[in-house]
């Protein structure tokens, strides 16, 4: 298997993601046989429902803190992608000693946003989590475990360090 480059790697993501986007945003409305969209309704000002005026949670969650443990007696690599808005926010790639861990520099907003994380391990498939993985929490800490096998598991807290009671005000601002 030929190493990944970053670009390749955020290619290949980005298409898998606009795929599974595209799949997601129909309106529902039909194409007749010359692929004209036809619309059920009887009301010609009805714009199937895709006229934007459809109410969006646009706020998002707030990412903590992202933790990074190596249980395995070898050493990997890791590579950890944070995208706000669609935008790379951070990218890292550490290399972890045989039982070593960090916790890494946080490089993205405090404030909430629409995020996600991609993974990967050792150069292998990359692993994508987002609020919406843990119930779209209001704060979301990660917890990037390799496990004794060298496998790759990933965990939440919404409880600690950034997204701990005592580091939120009453308007859910940093304290």
């Amino acid at each position: 298997m030929s190493d990944l480059s970053r670009r390749r790697l955020l290619a290949t993501t980005g298409t898998v993601c606009t795929g599974a986007v595209a799949g997601c945003t129909g309106g529902g409305d039909k194409t007749d046989e010359n692929g004209n969209e036809e619309n059920d309704s009887d009301d010609p000002n009805d714009s199937g429902g895709n006229d934007g005026s459809a109410t969006v949670d646009t706020e998002g969650a707030r990412l903590g803190n992202i933790t990074v443990d190596n249980l395995s007696n070898s050493a990997h690599t890791i590579d950890v992608i944070v995208e706000f808005d669609r935008e790379i926010e951070a990218w890292a790639t550490e290399a972890l000693e045989a039982s070593g861990g960090m916790t890494l520099e946080r490089n993205w907003p405090s404030e909430p946003g629409q995020f996600r994380v991609t993974v990967r391990l050792d150069q292998g498939e990359p692993v994508e989590v987002t609020p919406a993985d843990w119930n779209e929490p209001s704060c979301l800490n990660l917890f990037v475990r390799i496990d004794r096998e060298g496998k790759l598991t990933i965990l939440s807290d919404t409880s600690s360090g950034p997204c701990g009671a005592s580091n939120e005000s009453s308007d859910g601002t940093d304290a």
